[in-house]
């Protein structure tokens, strides 16, 4: 039996499945706005090895993962640039693929994009509003969080107590300052998209909610993604699941950070180093290395120090009798093909390293 830490109960616990020899997998993908940093890294590393461990385990996995391409940033960036939203986009999901490809991930089986499910988020809000769930200000509609009794059930706190912590935002027409964008209403120079409550563009916690119930279907098994989207991006989604009426992933699994010093790696925090940039430099397989040894629930520091730690254990492996036959190992063409020999050294490299990243 396959067991796994999940988020919501805070403790390992069977992973149950929908379906028996079946798993359904859905993990946040990138906003395309920038080059992918090391972050962005590990987390798609941590749930490559665990689709592949899955698979290895004789499931038929079936992995999803998106990739936002409307979003302010991507808005800005268009806009600084003097280009389109869509070449913005289409820019940086090439480089994410590309950085993707060089640390060894293998592509998901769905990969939807958010502008191509506009229709459904539209339909979802406007259920919204007809069930009182979403309200109408000025410049959008919002989700009323207290409609959903358990919010905050991913953050492990209750409701007052993270109304207490919220950073009050500017917009004082918002019931709460825990309500989130459905739907930002259209501005000049904005792409935009015709709705019957006004057009405009969805709130980025909307498009996760439509495009993994629409690819997996109602109950899926599991949803998983780095630490920093366990709230409010994953609470915000189970919230609109639920008050859809619509049972969400079964089981929630969350990696940790990058750290640099005592901070984690991150864009907003400006701190970061691009994937690209460290690939450059280095052999993509030492960053692999230094992720799948580390436990992948806590932080790691990605550093000069750290990196050439794993350089040289990287060395050790290709200088053991044989390793160098597997130096890189393929990509599944499907989530159904076994990428792990049956027999020989590099069966027994994988263990070692599937077994460094535990799943407890």
């Amino acid at each position: 039996m396959l067991r796994l830490f999940d988020t919501v109960h805070g403790e390992v616990r069977p992973l149950a499945l929908r379906e028996p020899g079946h798993l359904s997998m859905y993990v946040c993908g990138p906003t395309v706005y920038d080059l992918p940093h090391l972050g962005h890294g590990r987390f798609t590393l941590v749930w490559d090895v665990a689709r592949r461990w899955f698979t290895f385990q004789g499931l038929n996995v079936r992995f999803v993962s998106n990739i936002t391409d409307i979003d302010d940033n991507i808005i800005g960036r268009a806009l600084r640039e003097g280009t389109t939203e869509t070449a913005v986009a289409s820019t940086y999901e090439d480089e994410w693929w590309k950085a993707m490809a060089a640390i060894g991930v293998a592509r998901p089986d769905e990969v939807p994009h958010a502008t191509a499910y506009v229709d459904g988020m539209v339909a979802l809000i406007s259920q919204f509003l007809a069930d009182d769930v979403a309200y109408v200000t000025s410049d959008g509609l919002y989700f009323d969080v207290r409609r959903v009794p358990d919010y905050g059930l991913l953050a492990g706190q209750p409701l007052e107590s993270l109304r207490a912590g919220a950073r009050i935002e500017a917009n004082d027409e918002k019931r709460s300052p825990l309500d989130f964008a459905l739907w930002k209403f259209a501005k000049p120079n904005e792409p935009s998209w015709p709705a019957p409550f006004g057009d405009g563009r969805p709130g980025w916690h909307t498009e996760c909610v439509v495009m993994s119930l629409d690819l997996l279907g109602d109950g899926f098994d599991l949803h998983c993604g780095g630490f920093d989207l366990k709230f409010p991006h994953h609470e915000n989604e189970r919230a609109q699941a639920v008050a859809a009426h619509r049972p969400f992933a079964q089981h929630w699994g969350h990696n940790g950070w990058v750290m640099v010093g005592d901070q984690k790696m991150s864009k907003s925090l400006g701190n970061f180093t691009s994937l690209t940039d460290m690939l450059e430099r280095t052999d993509a397989r030492a960053y692999r290395l230094l992720v799948l040894r580390s436990h992948y629930r806590s932080p790691i520091e990605v550093s000069p120090t750290t990196i050439a730690d794993a350089e040289r254990g990287l060395a050790r492996l290709d200088a053991w009798p044989g390793g160098s036959r597997y130096r890189r190992w393929p990509a599944p063409r499907s989530s159904a093909e076994r990428t792990l020999p049956s027999r020989g050294p590099a069966r027994n490299w994988s263990r070692v390293s599937l077994r460094c990243w535990t799943m407890t």
